[in-house]
């Protein structure tokens, strides 16, 4: 399990994003302390990975998920590949 400060110092995102993507129900915390700390784990990252990848194709918060219908091969592609290198990149950083 990670807190909300390791998994913004993993991600590059601020502990106000992961708050908001809480507050909004896009992404809940794993496990909230007995004291109200948020906790990750890993299938949250897993979540929080595919949010800022759809994210950064330029997809809303509320639409974060795939294209619908059956995309393109270089779409395909693409996905795959900028995918592969997130994951890798989280991989290193675990």
């Amino acid at each position: 399990m990670r807190t909300i400060s390791q998994v913004a110092e993993l991600t590059g995102i601020s502990t106000r994003t992961l708050q908001y993507y809480d507050e909004i129900g896009l992404l809940k915390p794993s496990e909230l302390t007995e004291s109200g700390y948020r906790l990750y784990d890993d299938e949250a990252l897993q979540k929080l990975q595919q949010i800022l990848f759809f994210k950064e194709l330029g997809f809303k918060l509320k639409e974060n998920e795939p294209p619908r219908g059956k995309p393109s091969s270089t779409v395909l592609g693409s996905y795959v590949a900028a995918h592969s290198t997130c994951l890798l990149h989280l991989l290193t950083h675990l």
